[in-house]
């Protein structure tokens, strides 16, 4: 009965640090996912996940537009159907599109055919709003599961994880503009969000993100660094830090 018992938590053992290995967005053990952009020159890249959300993604892009700031949006394809029109904004002021999966589930003990629809339906939302299937793909949470990476490659989809976290769902104001400015180096990408999961706008509260961004911005430029999109940032994949 204890040899059962032994068993069974090392069963357990195992399962959970498989599953806790998986879950790191950084680890360089289970395909490729791009960190950082390449390091020469001062440019790097901010990035938004969870949108588009009605009330905080407009804010957003109307302080990017008011600094003349470039950046990539991940978006769940059930938000953009609630908001199409904001993401027809994000397009129209050259800001990058990029998916993040249908209704940002959890992938762990998911299908490699689940993985597919959450991909499909979020590409098939986004091209219905702008005209146009993104290139860049960001899994929720920035954890994978077997079966992703094939789903990925057969439709040229290139995952893309983050460098720098501001850690904006848990952290106030000061704690955001911190977190996002004190590791930048070239080729950064900094994570931050618009939205909250695939939750409707009414359950979702990111004003703590939006008093942070202008700070978050005007710091980074004055130490030297220039905000460009992921498009422009990876344009020399070759030089990215890779998974």
């Amino acid at each position: 009965m204890n040899d059962i018992w032994i068993i069974l938590i090392c069963v357990i053992c195992l399962v959970g640090l498989y599953i806790y290995v998986w879950s790191i967005p950084s680890l360089q053990l289970f395909g490729p996912a791009i960190l950082r952009g390449p390091g020469n020159g001062n440019r790097i890249a901010l990035t938004f996940d969870d949108g588009p959300c009605a009330g905080y993604t407009e804010q957003i892009l109307d302080i990017l537009r008011e600094r003349g700031v470039k950046a990539t949006f991940f978006v769940c394809g059930r938000n953009v159907e609630r908001s199409p029109e904001i993401l027809r904004r994000v397009q129209a002021e050259g800001h990058t599109i990029g998916n993040h999966g249908y209704s940002h589930p959890f992938p762990f003990f998911h299908s490699r055919a689940f993985f597919a629809r959450q991909i499909d339906l979020t590409q098939e939302a986004i091209e219905k709003a702008t005209g146009k299937r993104p290139k860049l793909f960001r899994p929720p949470f920035g954890a994978r599961w077997l079966g992703l990476h094939p789903v990925l490659k057969a439709r040229g989809l290139c995952l893309v994880n983050w460098s720098e976290t501001a850690y904006d769902w848990k952290l106030g104001t000061e704690g955001i503009v911190r977190e996002a400015l004190k590791n930048l180096v070239p080729g950064s990408i900094i994570l931050l969000h618009d939205g909250r999961n695939a939750c409707p706008p009414e359950t979702v509260d990111r004003s703590q993100t939006v008093k942070a961004l202008p700070a978050i911005l005007d710091g980074a430029m004055k130490a030297g660094f220039t905000f460009v999109s992921l498009e422009e940032l990876l344009a020399k994949e070759s030089g990215a830090e890779h998974e």
